[in-house]
């Protein structure tokens, strides 16, 4: 099996995937929806964390799923943690015993990259993208609901064309919190309604309802200037709450970043393992 694993700021998520990469008939195929992985692991992002807590929790959460560092013939990372970056890479070196293939500029992303300064971009949109291209036949956007909220936007033409960036939803949320902390803290679910009849159904409104606001403003300019038919694509660990309040969103895949890291994987392994 491939091991896939993405280090976000806040967490860490891995999935296993089968071996075989999928044919490339089925990774164009605009009508595919990506599998989700045959297991799924996620743990808290600690920067401080050593190297020897980690691999005792992987193997304590690969045994309780019935597998095992033997499983995995291969695996694939996408950080964006500088510092977890080699860490983690040696640690899944030590563990399967071959080095990982990492995400990095330059690979073979299979589209173009049209934007300012394309070395900039986070691995982890691109993953997003090529994932998405895969799904969409047109022009799509992945709305990525982590600790800040991105929108990868891929073009008629099959181009990245970069997108926007705002803060996360519980991002945002904590530093309302922060900053006025005689407001109660509050569950990030929708309210009953957009009027809130006390302190903590106004915070849902506001921060929640507020958000699809943004969230849909944002989709409805990017759109404007694509002016083409978009497809968008929903995913990251808070993408669940908006998703359904939103007619702007077509569905939401918990997946997609592991689905691309996989693609980057299979387009680039033949090159990796020269």
């Amino acid at each position: 099996m491939l091991l896939t694993v993405d280090i976000g700021n806040s967490y860490i998520k891995l999935g296993a995937y089968p071996a075989r990469c999928p044919d490339s008939a089925a990774v164009v195929d605009g009508t595919r929806d990506y599998d989700a992985p045959l297991a799924s692991w996620r743990l808290p992002t600690d920067r401080h964390r050593r190297l020897e807590s980690y691999r005792h929790e992987l193997d304590l959460l690969w045994e309780e799923s019935e597998f095992s560092r033997t499983s995995f013939q291969g695996a694939a990372l996408c950080s964006v943690v500088e510092t977890l970056t080699s860490l983690w890479r040696n640690l899944l070196t030590e563990m399967l015993g071959r080095e990982p293939f990492v995400l990095r500029h330059g690979i073979d992303t299979g589209m173009p990259l049209a934007v300012a300064q394309p070395e900039r971009v986070g691995m982890d949109r691109l993953a997003d993208a090529v994932a998405v291209r895969g799904r969409s036949a047109g022009a799509a956007v992945v709305v990525d609901f982590g600790t800040a909220t991105t929108f990868n936007v891929v073009d008629a033409h099959g181009r990245f064309r970069g997108g926007a960036i705002a803060p996360g939803l519980g991002t945002m949320a904590g530093s309302l919190m922060e900053g006025t902390p005689s407001l109660p803290n509050v569950e990030l679910r929708p309210p009953v309604s957009a009027i809130g009849e006390d302190t903590e159904e106004a915070l849902k409104s506001g921060i929640v309802l507020g958000f699809t606001g943004l969230v849909e403003g944002l989709l409805a300019r990017i759109g404007n200037e694509i002016d083409a038919p978009v497809t968008v694509i929903a995913t990251g660990g808070l993408g669940h709450i908006i998703s359904p309040l939103t007619s702007s969103i077509d569905a939401y895949d918990p997946w997609l970043t592991l689905a691309g890291i996989r693609a980057l994987y299979c387009r680039n392994a033949t090159k990796a393992d020269e």
